[in-house]
């Protein structure tokens, strides 16, 4: 289903009094997840647009994974979702906790979260993403309506994997590996890999492209070419170069900062 399609049955269902508490949405968490909560916020607080996409709203509040192991831990669920949705709301309507990536809730957080859900506060509402449904907490996927989207695989394959592989393999196993030279290779990569997919969304390109990257960087961790704890802080700067690549830096920029943060050695 997509983001369009489901925010008819959801938009039918809160003008009917009948919306769920929670809405499981399974997908690409930078694609139709991102559009289809995008679509509700904008739908529960249409008066104020500009807080919505600038994520100050006061009655929103919102939770992703945090550290290296990338993970919703229980004492962040309490302060950043929990608590503020207790409180009645500034606007005296709606709130709306956002959970990005639901399916890394450490256990003790998915059963702070489960209470929560379970007997929520009137006019409260909760968006869980996610791209591993079966990873979560099953009471909560069963206290959720689930809507799936449309999930790409997000890997490059054939030969642009290869090219980016080949740059990546310098990084672990030459010792006069230039960083510089391996972003400016990596970004020509994506630019490719942009041009040849004039048709696509772009955030999709990217997120393929760094999904890819990431994966190298854990493959290397299991055949021992990568030390576990320096892989982790690899996999993290990755995805804090993902996100600079969504905002302003051109690619080469962003690449650079990823290659002076990994640490294959």
């Amino acid at each position: 289903m997509l983001a369009a399609e489901a925010f008819k049955l959801i938009a039918h269902a809160l003008e009917s009094g009948k919306a769920a508490h929670g809405y499981l949405l399974s997908g690409d968490l930078r694609g139709e997840c991102d559009v289809l909560t995008d679509m509700i916020l904008k739908r529960l607080f249409p008066n104020e647009i500009s807080q919505v996409e600038g994520r100050i709203h006061p009655d929103i509040a919102y939770l992703e994974p945090e550290g290296k192991s990338r993970t919703i831990h229980v004492k962040s669920m309490r302060e950043k979702i929990v608590g503020p949705m207790s409180v009645t709301a500034f606007s005296g309507g709606w709130k709306v906790g956002v959970i990005v990536g639901a399916d890394r809730m450490e256990p003790e957080a998915a059963n702070a979260f489960l209470k929560t859900l379970e007997e929520p506060p009137p006019k409260t509402l909760f968006i869980l993403q996610t791209d591993a449904p079966d990873a979560i907490l099953p009471t909560i996927i069963s206290r959720s309506q689930r809507i799936d989207l449309p999930l790409s695989d997000g890997i490059l394959e054939g030969e642009r994997y290869e090219d980016v592989a080949e740059v990546l393999d310098d990084a672990v196993y030459n010792s006069v590996f230039d960083r510089s030279l391996a972003a400016k290779r990596l970004a020509e990569i994506l630019q490719e890999i942009k041009d040849e997919s004039a048709d696509e969304d772009f955030s999709l390109v990217r997120k393929a492209f760094f999904k890819t990257v990431m994966g190298f960087v854990r493959k290397s961790m299991l055949r021992g070419a990568v030390p576990f704890f320096k892989a982790f802080r690899n996999i993290e700067a990755v995805e804090a170069a993902y996100r600079q690549s969504e905002k302003s830096m051109n690619d080469e920029a962003v690449l650079s900062l990823m290659m002076d943060r990994i640490q294959f050695k």
